[in-house]
């Protein structure tokens, strides 16, 4: 009885063990959330250089409103680091998935109210895409 008793106690922790094991291995996620924030970080980096160009040839070159974007990406860029580095390590983040989807709503706010040309608003459209699949492969509601 003994006997029995120790193989059915081994039996159900190997059962438990590896059901635990294969859920792990269950992906938290829709999509390829880390290809997504890998586009979305390369979307960025030609968002910011064609934004940048922009600015300084608007009448927004040297003002308060730069200040303003310029601390924006930056932010966004903070948060979207932050996010990957999550995502790397396959931890489910999805507080901060939030939080880069609403610093580019701050973003995309600014670039609704100021024209700054097609090639910046064509690199932002590219960052809405990534952040429109970010918000998806997470599952989360999102609107802009």
């Amino acid at each position: 009885m003994k006997r029995f008793f120790v193989v059915t106690v081994v039996t159900a922790f190997v059962l438990v063990s590896s059901i635990q094991h294969v859920l792990a291995q269950r992906p938290w996620y829709r999509g390829n959330v880390r290809e997504t924030i890998r586009q979305l970080e390369t979307d960025t980096d030609s968002f910011k250089s064609s934004l940048d160009r922009a600015l300084d040839h608007s009448t927004l070159n040297g003002s308060r409103a730069e200040d303003e974007i310029n601390g924006f990406v930056k932010n966004f860029e903070e948060a979207t680091d932050r996010l990957r580095d999550r995502a790397e390590d396959r931890e489910y983040a999805p507080g901060l998935a939030r939080e880069v989807l609403n610093r580019g709503r701050r973003i995309n706010n600014f670039m609704t109210t100021h024209r700054l040309g097609k090639a910046a608003e064509t690199d932002w459209a590219r960052v809405r895409s990534s952040l429109n699949r970010l918000a998806a492969g997470y599952n989360l509601r999102w609107r802009w």
